[in-house]
């Protein structure tokens, strides 16, 4: 209860566990990051493949099939909660946590591999691995951060959707990339602000979104949304920050000098 509460003899109002609004905003967002991944990786495999450099190695087919599979789970989860399945949603729900487990290892794996391939390339990037590594950080907390939350269905959701709206963020950057990147860094600059823009421009608003819906539904935000919100775009801008640190640039590169080597 705050102060202000008190003086008027209240309590404050109680979150709201639905609105009107949630059955469109949360579909909504799911569509998004279809778009944004869809857009992301498909326009760069349009690129590659005209350049007839369209090859992958089994490991990202791998990634690939699993993080798809995450988002035809996470599409039915929001249907079903949608049409009222909720005992289906949970049993569901397992199967999800399994999933977000292998995506946590497979990630980094993935990223370890695809930088010791391209070692000695154009295609080499090796302080780029801030990028992954961060992101499967945040996803990883607040899927944990979902499942503590699992008996709290507004906070649960919003947890899964940040959760989602995270991992996907190499998606949205590829996106952004192609899309407006040349000019971003010519008009900002290849620094913090305009790698930033160029990776993020995308993702952190539709990461900020979650809790600007709340307040304007609601008219206020819930601490563990806050909390959830503030932790993924934190390493968001954690990893932008990382990705220019030349001591990071070092530590990487001798990092997959040795991966090479196995």
């Amino acid at each position: 209860m705050t102060i202000q509460s008190r003086a008027l003899g209240r309590a404050p109002a109680p979150f709201a566990p639905r609105h009107a609004a949630d059955a469109w905003f949360f579909p909504a967002m799911t569509a998004l990051v279809w778009l944004g991944v869809i857009a992301g990786f498909g326009g760069e495999m349009w690129r590659l493949s005209k350049a007839g450099q369209l090859s992958y190695p089994l490991i990202v087919h791998v990634h690939a099939a699993v993080f798809t599979g995450w988002l035809v789970l996470f599409t039915a989860q929001v249907a079903l909660v949608r049409r009222g399945q909720v005992a289906l949603h949970r049993r569901l729900g397992m199967i999800g946590m399994g999933v977000a487990a292998v995506m946590t290892a497979l990630g980094p794996l993935t990223a370890f591999y695809m930088q010791a391939h391209a070692l000695g390339t154009p295609k080499s990037d090796p302080p780029f691995l801030a990028v992954p590594l961060s992101d499967i950080l945040s996803f990883a907390g607040l899927i944990l951060a979902g499942y503590r939350f699992r008996s709290d269905p507004a906070a649960h959701k919003r947890l899964m959707l940040l959760a989602t709206i995270a991992v996907a963020d190499a998606g949205f950057g590829r996106w952004t990339l192609a899309l407006f990147g040349d000019w971003v860094m010519r008009t900002l600059g290849a620094g913090f602000v305009g790698s930033l823009a160029v990776g993020n421009s995308l993702s952190i608003p539709a990461l900020l979104a979650v809790p600007i819906h709340d307040l304007v539904t609601r008219g206020r935000v819930r601490p563990v949304v806050a909390i959830a919100t503030a932790w993924a775009v934190g390493w968001q801008v954690l990893a932008t920050a990382l990705y220019l640190q030349p001591g990071w640039v070092a530590l990487t590169k001798h990092f997959v000098t040795w991966l090479a080597t196995l």
